[in-house]
């Protein structure tokens, strides 16, 4: 349906910027205060999932994913008020400074490419769907937030929210069957409190 980058798998050996240099270009390109307060969060979330899925036996390489999470909306910021698409600007930066398994998590972290599979670019794009600003929601809530927010009555990009609102539900799907019943998607709420949607 959309055009997306080709797949690269993060591994141990992918080259990764420390924590350190994600808040160096957090300055650097501007970002806005809401906007580090949600990745921060949003890399919480991430790193649960992570943690959750690591727990049952899946491989997946946690630096990446908390490194992932902090940038995903790394080019958000000066994306603002233009027709570029931040996911895109994001990994185009990237790709410049030399990470191109994070450019594509970046990339595809607001349309997750049909029959992905779990990673952690999935783990990433999910974690993004569960939270508005800097609390955890449920996907409902933030994809009436996202079409209220950016679908300006549009019907094709309307189209385009349900069709991740849909992949959304179908990578929850997955990541907690992975999880073999040890953990439910309304277990993240407790993570800003329990405060839920």
């Amino acid at each position: 349906m959309w055009k997306f980058s080709e797949y690269k798998r993060i591994t141990p050996q992918s080259p990764l910027p420390d924590r350190e240099t994600v808040f160096r270009w957090w300055d650097e390109y501007g970002m806005l205060p809401n906007i580090r307060a949600h990745s921060l969060m949003v890399a919480k979330v991430a790193v649960t999932l992570a943690d959750w899925l690591i727990e049952a036996g899946e491989q997946l390489y946690r630096p990446a994913v908390e490194i992932g999470a902090l940038v995903h909306d790394l080019a958000k910021t000066i994306c603002l008020g233009t027709d570029k698409l931040h996911a895109k600007e994001g990994e185009r930066i990237l790709k410049r400074l030399g990470y191109p398994e994070l450019a594509y998590l970046v990339a595809t972290h607001v349309y997750l490419p049909e029959d992905h599979p779990l990673d952690e670019t999935m783990v990433v794009n999910y974690a993004d769907k569960r939270v508005t600003h800097d609390r955890v929601v449920d996907l409902d809530s933030r994809f009436a937030y996202i079409k209220e927010r950016y679908g300006r009555g549009d019907p094709e990009r309307l189209r385009r929210m349900e069709w991740g609102y849909q992949r959304a539900r179908a990578a929850e799907a997955q990541l907690f069957a992975a999880m073999g019943g040890r953990h439910r998607p309304e277990d993240l709420f407790s993570l800003d409190g329990g405060g839920g949607a």
